[in-house]
């Protein structure tokens, strides 16, 4: 027996105040008995505290609460019995938050380390007493409803950046603070999801070879740990800009698309927060540079020098 749910959209994607519509499938070669066939839809915020911030034991032994943003549940089909073969029920139900509940709206879906935001569809067959009930789940996708507005008040905020020997907060190696070296460009802090993010830098100059330009998208997550807010930063996603030692004076491209599911709006509530940065990383080859000291301890470990910048992503 297999029981299946099924979406009128293939994507799985809505937006308040869609109507999530679908099906469910049920294949079996003989005919059940069952006690009614019910669907319930739910939409969950998990928060899980940072070992790193608040301590293991606290991180193993405090829980934090989930956050119920939704809980439908709907009888499709009283108590009877079901054909052999294809048997289908359809189903809809109305995205919008429970009645009642700590919010009043729907947050974006999202995946990540600390914080889940996770919508779902799931089907349960009830078979009678001693008998272990039938069910399945499937996830589906919430995105904030798209605002039209004017192109100049979504258009991407650029700022400029420079990296130096001087703007490192790190220990750098010696080669590098004497040599000098400077990076510059300018990148869009304030994104649309479905855009991806853009810029452009130079490597005006640099005493010791480069061996790499990275972008590094980070994700800050806050999670309320109750006098204090357990934040951590951790990588969603790394994109290469450059392989080599790049010509200085030439202008590159900054080209990152976004991911679906780890990356959604900023977002700020009282449980909990979500931000994300970009952080340009410059991976230099000490070892190819006629001015590195090769007796000089972990030089292999302070070959990096990087510049933060916070986005704001936004839905239009």
């Amino acid at each position: 027996m297999a029981v299946e749910l099924k979406f009128s959209r293939v994507d799985r994607v809505y937006r308040p105040p869609d109507v999530v519509e679908g099906s469910v499938l049920i294949i079996t070669p003989t005919s059940i008995t069952h006690q009614g066939v019910r669907l319930i839809a739910s939409g969950t915020i998990m928060l899980q505290l940072s070992a790193r911030q608040v301590g293991v034991f606290e991180a193993l032994y405090s829980s934090v609460k989930p956050i119920q943003l939704m809980n439908k549940t709907i009888d499709i089909s009283p108590a009877g019995k079901i054909s052999p073969g294809k048997t289908e029920f359809p189903f809809h139900i109305a995205l919008e938050p429970s009645k009642g509940g700590l919010v009043d709206s729907l947050y974006e879906s999202y995946h990540g380390a600390y914080v889940n935001i996770q919508y779902s569809v799931g089907v349960e067959i009830s078979r009678g007493y001693l008998m272990r009930p039938i069910s399945s789940t499937a996830e589906f996708i919430v995105e904030g409803q798209r605002v039209r507005v004017p192109r100049a008040h979504v258009a991407p905020e650029a700022v400029n950046f420079y990296i130096t020997q001087d703007t490192q907060k790190h220990i750098l190696a010696p080669v590098l603070r004497s040599g000098g070296f400077r990076i510059t460009g300018r990148v869009a802090t304030r994104c649309a999801l479905s855009e991806p993010i853009t810029g452009e830098l130079t490597v005006d100059g640099s005493t010791v070879p480069i061996r790499s330009i990275d972008l590094q998208l980070l994700r800050v997550e806050s999670v309320n740990a109750g006098e204090k807010m357990a934040t951590e930063t951790s990588e969603i996603q790394s994109t290469q800009v450059a392989d080599g030692d790049i010509c200085r004076g030439l202008t590159m491209p900054i080209y990152m698309v976004l991911p679906r599911l780890f990356t959604c709006p900023t977002l700020s509530a009282g449980a909990f927060s979500l931000e994300f940065e970009l952080s340009i990383v410059v991976t230099f080859d000490v070892g190819l540079s006629k001015h590195a000291v090769h007796t000089e301890a972990n030089a292999s470990k302070q070959v990096m020098a990087y510049e933060t910048l916070p986005l704001r992503l936004v839905r239009t």
